[in-house]
């Protein structure tokens, strides 16, 4: 017994001295390397790029939209684009959308280094696909340059994925959030949130049309264009408050008119019916437009946490891209009963041998954003714009051949006001669904009317008309059009 014990004991204590010999030659579990290092100087969702002090946040949303009685890209059926209404034209249409941000950041001696890149995705009506970048700029000392949502746009703008969050894209305001804009600016902080920003931009445009030449203006295009080539970009400069109760914004900005040549001879220049509209001719002088916008957006948590309104107006002469907006390019809405609802859009007009007759247009606009839960909103929005020609264009019909211009597709009698300024209005309203924070599930409708105030209930002629519309006589008639939207978006990280 006591030999079988001895055995035993012996055994263990060699193990024992062969497991720690073993152990004593294993590596050491190496410390945890922290890969990924949080950056928390900007605030959530900042990771440090590896081996560098460069802060990066990435971003994404995927995105479904289907329409009715609207374009893929928002833009409901009311003007010259798909105002046919013939059975040429789609009323339903369908997006997939991807967007993906990505946003790096680092101190310098002058202030942070910002450079921001957004890349968009999108697959619209039968899978034709776009790629983009409505964001590709850099921040630095005040300084921004590259293609931004334009600092000139007004606060308090409804549709397009800004403001209210419309469903729609945006036609009664000047807006830049769905592609963006180029340029460069620079901003003073002057302050207790206000600040005031001078800058220069990629201009933005209307038709500039000669009415001397024949057939420029029809309903179912734009009018013509004759712009001359950009010497420089358009400024503007930006006064902006931002508090507690939310943000305010006025802007002024100059926009350049210039044509390219006249068609015909003037004093001078004799050659020109050799070949008009070439150097050979004249042209008139340069002029500058101008437009002034203002916006606000304000938080009213009394009524209802999370509640805000907002307002805005734009007036332009000759910047009708500012004083309306860049989707607003006429109006060409054909209805039943041999009816159309028409209009032209322009920045100026002129005729060989005069100078500009510049166009006014203004627009102004209400929103108002109503939570009933933390989860479920309703928004209700309405606004109107106004496009006119002066007493020059009208009474002496340079639309319908009068002083020297040349006739168009449009034609209307002798005895009726040769107008083609248009009021434009619509009330629209969208219902929100959050099951999940940056989960969206909403639906929209739209009206949108054009009224025509010289010439409703008047006989005009097309020579030329949209889509599959036979030429002939038709009722200029005011009129207006319903369209529906249901979206499915998903944000992340939320709040990005």
């Amino acid at each position: 017994m006591k030999m079988v014990k001895s055995l035993l004991l012996g055994s263990a204590a060699g193990l024992v001295a062969v497991a720690g010999a073993q152990a004593a030659d294993l590596p050491v579990k190496a410390k945890p390397v922290e890969y990924v290092k949080i950056c928390s100087l900007y605030g959530d969702g900042f990771y440090y790029i590896p081996g560098t002090d460069i802060c990066l946040k990435v971003g994404g949303q995927m995105q479904a939209d289907f329409y009715w009685n609207a374009r893929g890209n928002g833009h409901a059926h009311f003007d010259v684009a798909d105002g046919a209404q013939d059975r040429s034209v789609s009323a339903f249409s369908s997006r997939a959308r991807s967007d993906w941000s990505f946003d790096a950041r680092s101190q310098t001696p002058y202030g942070t280094l910002r450079a921001y890149l957004y890349l968009r995705i999108d697959n619209t009506d039968q899978n034709t696909l776009a790629v983009q970048a409505p964001r590709a700029f850099i921040q630095w000392a005040g300084w921004t340059v590259g293609h931004v949502k334009s600092l000139s746009d007004p606060d308090g703008i409804f549709g397009g994925g800004n403001g209210a969050r419309g469903l729609f894209q945006g036609t009664n305001h000047s807006d830049t959030g769905a592609n963006g804009n180029t340029e460069i600016t620079y901003t003073w902080e002057l302050g207790n949130g206000l600040s005031l920003t001078g800058g220069a931009a990629e201009r933005r445009v209307k038709s500039i049309t000669n009415l001397s030449v024949a057939g420029v203006w029809s309903v179912g295009a734009a009018p013509t264009t004759s712009i001359a080539g950009e010497d420089y970009p358009n400024p503007f400069a930006v006064f902006r408050i931002n508090q507690a109760w939310g943000a305010a914004s006025v802007t002024v900005v100059g926009n350049p008119i210039r044509s390219t040549y006249y068609t015909a001879n003037t004093p001078g220049f004799g050659a020109c019916n050799t070949q008009p509209g070439t150097t050979f001719c004249d042209y008139p002088s340069d002029k500058w437009g101008w437009a002034t916008m203002f916006g606000t957006s304000i938080n009213v948590p009394w009524i209802s946490p999370g509640d805000r309104t907002g307002g805005y107006a734009q007036y332009s002469v000759g910047a009708g891209a500012y004083g309306v907006g860049n989707n607003n390019i006429g109006a060409g809405l054909f209805q039943g009963g041999n009816n159309v609802a028409l209009g032209a859009f322009t920045d100026a007009v002129y005729l060989n041998g005069t100078g500009f007759e510049l166009t006014t247009a203004w627009t102004a606009g209400w929103w108002y954003e109503h939570w009933w839960t933390p989860q479920f909103s309703t928004t209700v929005a309405a606004n109107y714009t106004d496009i006119s020609y002066n007493d020059t264009v009208v009474n002496n019909r340079w639309f319908c051949g009068g002083g020297g211009a040349a006739a168009q597709n449009v034609t209307l009698a002798a005895t009726t006001s040769c107008d083609p300024g248009y009021h434009f209005w619509t009330a629209q309203t969208h219902i929100d669904w959050y099951p999940v924070p940056g989960f969206r599930l909403a639906v929209s409708a739209l009206y949108s009317r054009v009224d025509m105030p010289a010439l409703d209930g008047t006989s005009i002629t097309l020579s030329k008309a949209s889509g599959l519309r036979p030429t002939g006589t038709y009722t200029a008639k005011n009129g207006g059009i319903i369209a529906g939207a249901f979206r499915a978006s998903r944000e992340f990280p939320v709040g990005n």
